[in-house]
C-alpha cells in the first residue's frame, strides 16, 4: 500500500509543470530572441574585422597570370648599328624583333616593414569596434531582461486585481444569499435585491475583462521567454538602494557610456592613422616569375625569372585632405561627448522621477495597509446595521466597494513597486543574471 502511494505521488510530482526562476526566463530570452542573436553576430564580425587587420602586418602571396598583345613592337635593324655589319646586308635587315604575343604567370610575395603605426592602429581600431559592440550587446539584454520581468510583473497585477475581484464576488455572493433569503421573508426591499444582484454581475464583467488582459500578458510573456508565467517561481526584484548609489551604479558601468566611451577612443585612433598615412609606407616584395618571352623579349620562348626589391610611398600633395580627415574626426568626437552628456542628463532626471514616485508610492502602501484595516472594520459594523435597518442597503455596497478597492489598490501597488524596481535597473544598466 505505501508503495502504491509513493508511485502515486511520483507520477503527480511529474505531471505537475517544473517551476522555473525569473532569471532562468531571462536567460531564456538571450537564447531565443532573434534581436539579440544579430546582435551577437555583429559583435563575431567585429572579432573577425581585428584578426583581419591583426594579419595585415604579415606577408602576403599572389599568383596572377597575364596575357598581353601589341600591333606594334621592338625592332633592331641594321641602320641602328653605328658601325657596319657587311657589304652583303641589305640597310633596312631586321636583325632582332620581339614578339606580338607576351604570356606572363607571377608568384609574388609583399612584406610590410614599415607604416608610420597604420597598420597598428588599425587592429586597435577593430578591437575597439568589437569592445563597443560588446557593450551594445550587454545593453540589448539588459533591455530584453527588463521586458520580461515588467511583463510578468504586470501579469502578476492583473492576477492579483482578478483575486481582489474573485473575493469581493464571494462576498457578494454571500451578501445575495442573505438578502434573497431576507427578501424571500418580506423583510427587505426588491430593490435591495436587483442592488445585490447588479453590483454582483458589474464584478464578474470587470473579472472578464481582466481574464481577457491575463491572457494576453500570458502571451506576451511567452513570446519573450518561451515560458508561461504561471510557471515561474515568484521571487521580489531586489532593490536598488538610495538614488546616489543607483547613480553612482549607472555612471560606473552603463553599456551605453561604456560604449560611448569606445567609440571616442575610436575616433581619437582614427586621427593617429590619418597623421599615420601621411609618413612613408615601405615594403618589400619578391616575385617569381615564368613568361613568353620573359625579361630577354628577343627570345620568344618560356623562361622563369625573379624580380625583387622594396618599395617606398608617400603622400605629397592632396589639398590638405588629411587636414579636413582630422577636422572630421574632431566633430565626431565632439558630437559623441555631446550624447554622452545628453544621455546622462536624460537618464539622471529618469532616475530623479522614479525614485521619487517610489516613495510615493511606499507611503501609498503605509496609508493602504490601514484603511483596509478600517474597511473590514466598517463592513462588519455596516452589515449589523443593515440587518437591524439602521442604515440603507447601499450604504452596505458601498462599503464592500470600498474595502475592495483598497485591497485591489494595495496588490496594485506591491505590483507596481516590482516593475518600478525593475525600471530602475533597466536604466541603470543593471542586470544580475548575466553576472
Amino acid at each position: 500500500m505505501k508503495k502504491i502511494l509513493f508511485l502515486c505521488l511520483l507520477a503527480i510530482a511529474f505531471a505537475l509543470p517544473a517551476k522555473v526562476t525569473l532569471s532562468q526566463a531571462v536567460v531564456n530570452a538571450w537564447n531565443i530572441s532573434r534581436g539579440l542573436d544579430s546582435q551577437k553576430l555583429e559583435e563575431e564580425g567585429a572579432a573577425i574585422a581585428g584578426l583581419t587587420a591583426r594579419r595585415q602586418k604579415y606577408f602576403s602571396v599572389y599568383f596572377s597570370g597575364s596575357y598581353r598583345y601589341t600591333s606594334d613592337k621592338v625592332e633592331v635593324k641594321i641602320s641602328d648599328f653605328p658601325f657596319p655589319l657587311g657589304a652583303n646586308v641589305p640597310p633596312g635587315t631586321v636583325v632582332l624583333s620581339a614578339p606580338n604575343s607576351n604570356f606572363d604567370l607571377k608568384l609574388s610575395l609583399a612584406q610590410p616593414l614599415y607604416s608610420g603605426g597604420l597598420l597598428d592602429n588599425a587592429v586597435k581600431m577593430e578591437a575597439i569596434r568589437e569592445a563597443a559592440e560588446k557593450d551594445v550587446t550587454r545593453l540589448k539584454k539588459i533591455e530584453l531582461a527588463g521586458q520580461v520581468k515588467s511583463s510578468y510583473f504586470n501579469y502578476l497585477l492583473f492576477c492579483r486585481k482578478r483575486d481582489s475581484l474573485n473575493s469581493l464576488l464571494s462576498s457578494l455572493n454571500l451578501h445575495l444569499q442573505k438578502v434573497e433569503n431576507l427578501f424571500a421573508e418580506e423583510l427587505v426591499k426588491k430593490s435591495d435585491l436587483l442592488e445585490s444582484r447588479a453590483r454582483t454581475d458589474e464584478v464578474r464583467l470587470n473579472l472578464e475583462d481582466l481574464e481577457q488582459l491575463i491572457a494576453a500578458e500570458a502571451v506576451h510573456f511567452h513570446s519573450l521567454c518561451g515560458y508561461d508565467p504561471q510557471d515561474i517561481d515568484s521571487q521580489p526584484a531586489t532593490a536598488s538602494g538610495s538614488f546616489a548609489a543607483a547613480r553612482e551604479y549607472f555612471l560606473a558601468g552603463h553599456p551605453l557610456l561604456r560604449s560611448l566611451d569606445e567609440r571616442v577612443r575610436l575616433v581619437q585612433v582614427q586621427k593617429k592613422s590619418i597623421t599615420a598615412s601621411y609618413l612613408p609606407q615601405v615594403g618589400a616584395f619578391a616575385e617569381l616569375h615564368y613568361g613568353r618571352p620573359g625579361q630577354n623579349f628577343f627570345i620568344s620562348q618560356w623562361t622563369p625569372y625573379v624580380v625583387g626589391g622594396v618599395s617606398v610611398s608617400m603622400p605629397v600633395f592632396n589639398w590638405n585632405k588629411g587636414g579636413r580627415d582630422r577636422h572630421l574626426a574632431d566633430i565626431a568626437a565632439r558630437q559623441l561627448e555631446d550624447q554622452r552628456a545628453e544621455f546622462i542628463r536624460e537618464s539622471e532626471k529618469n532616475l530623479r522621477q522614479l525614485f521619487l514616485y517610489k516613495e510615493s508610492l511606499e507611503k501609498k502602501l503605509a496609508l493602504l495597509g490601514g484603511l483596509t484595516a478600517n474597511a473590514a472594520e466598517d463592513i462588519r459594523l455596516k452589515e449589523k446595521l443593515y440587518e437591524e435597518n439602521q442604515i440603507d442597503h447601499t450604504d452596505l455596497l458601498a462599503a464592500m466597494t470600498s474595502q475592495e478597492r483598497y485591497v485591489s489598490d494595495r496588490e496594485e501597488l506591491l505590483a507596481r513597486m516590482e516593475m518600478l524596481q525593475v525600471s530602475i535597473d533597466t536604466l541603470i544598466g543593471k542586470c544580475e543574471e548575466e553576472e
